[in-house]
């Protein structure tokens, strides 16, 4: 059966079949009661991050310490964790990436070694969720532009007014970064600020009734007069908006891979299933119509995966500029929706019913082209590297 990955050796594939074995144990049996929203996704967060190591020590422990700097784990690790939860629920996935890789990637990045200290460990453990503020209800792709947020000196506090919309894990985050517009000295300019939930006057809303990852929680988060002390301010002031496009490049940059765990496990299971259904008297993989499709499905995950694991085939650790970044979150979101979709044909009336899981593979998918930036905004991100505008 083709899938996801390149060629392994002994090392990488244990730590595959590991991670596969975690995930079906701690995810898979929850996935229906995440889809129809009857618990959050938290406790399997945790669940999740301690078998894998997130928190320490954990069931690729022994596995890891033997290899070889010829395994590349520093590549595989991280691929292999984000396709295999994102092949059972991407949701999942979206919300623990948020709250691991934006909001703990941030803090690790800029915050004083106090606020890295007070947050960093519960945020990579799942014992503590994070909320990464930066979208309005009008400031979506211009952001900063028509960012309203504002965060104004007030003594020895500073005090944000404003509301922040579409983010995830709002209903039940610990802590914010939010971006407020700080009016200082006369000047206006972006800083991220640390907002605990039980703030005074910080109020979020229910989850939103969405189109997909039902299992990630997005909500709106509303500021009237929320007073914080100073040294909230992340890292006491952040004098670049580009530390923000960085952590929009590393949400890019992993959207690939979480897509490609969805498009292969949508493409498995309509293969699968184009073997097992018969019409005519014989399985339905006999039709050139269907082999077609599950040809162009294949050259798309094939493309994807090469993509993904770029890096890891070449042997070497080289950090992408924006346009290849770009250019890789186009391209396999895209295809993603593509795979999906066309595995809905291959099942037919099956393939739309919820039991099946494609339906939901394909719901999950969409989102991969609108968040980190839509379609539009990759596309002139990229021309405008290739152009010099």
């Amino acid at each position: 059966m083709p899938d996801a990955y390149p060629e392994l050796n002994d090392t990488q594939r244990v730590i595959r079949d590991t991670a596969r074995k975690i995930v079906d144990r701690e995810l898979k049996p929850h996935v229906e009661k995440l889809e129809h929203e009857e618990e959050p996704p938290y406790a399997c967060i945790k669940n999740l991050a301690r078998g894998l190591g997130m928190a320490g020590d954990g069931e690729f422990t022994e596995a890891m310490r033997e290899a070889s700097p010829e395994d590349h784990l520093e590549f595989f690790v991280p691929a292999a964790v984000a396709i295999e939860i994102s092949r059972v629920c991407a949701g999942v996935l979206v919300s623990y990436g948020v709250s691991y890789g934006q909001v703990a990637g941030t803090i690790r990045r800029h915050g004083t070694p106090a606020q890295q200290e007070r947050w960093v460990p519960g945020l990579m453990s799942g014992d503590v969720v994070g909320g990464w503020g930066l979208t309005e209800p009008g400031a979506g792709s211009d952001a900063f532009g028509s960012m309203r947020t504002t965060a104004r000196v007030d003594g020895d506090a500073y005090v944000l007014n404003g509301q922040k919309t579409f983010i995830t894990n709002a209903p039940y985050a610990d802590v914010f970064v939010i971006y407020a517009k700080l009016e200082e000295n006369g000047s206006r300019n972006i800083q991220p600020f640390l907002v605990e939930r039980e703030r005074p006057g910080l109020d979020v809303s229910k989850p939103f009734r969405k189109m997909g990852t039902h299992a990630s929680p997005t909500g709106a988060v509303y500021l009237d007069q929320v007073r914080i002390p100073r040294e909230n301010l992340l890292g006491g002031g952040v004098r670049e908006r580009d530390h923000v496009k960085g952590r929009l490049a590393d949400e890019r940059a992993g959207m690939p891979t979480l897509s490609l765990g969805l498009a292969d496990r949508a493409f498995e299971l309509a293969l699968r299933y184009s073997k097992e259904r018969e019409q005519f008297g014989q399985p339905i993989c006999n039709f050139q119509l269907i082999q077609r499709r599950l040809a162009r499905m294949y050259g798309l995950l094939c493309n994807m995966r090469n993509f993904v694991f770029a890096d890891f085939l070449a042997g070497r650790k080289v950090r992408m500029g924006m346009a290849d970044i770009c250019a890789g979150k186009l391209y396999c979101c895209e295809a993603a929706t593509q795979i999906t979709m066309e595995a809905i044909h291959v099942l037919g009336g099956n393939g739309y019913m919820e039991e099946y899981e494609v339906e939901r593979l394909a719901r999950d998918a969409k989102l991969m082209e609108l968040g980190g930036g839509t379609t539009e905004i990759q596309e002139l991100t990229i021309a405008r590297h290739l152009v010099g505008g």
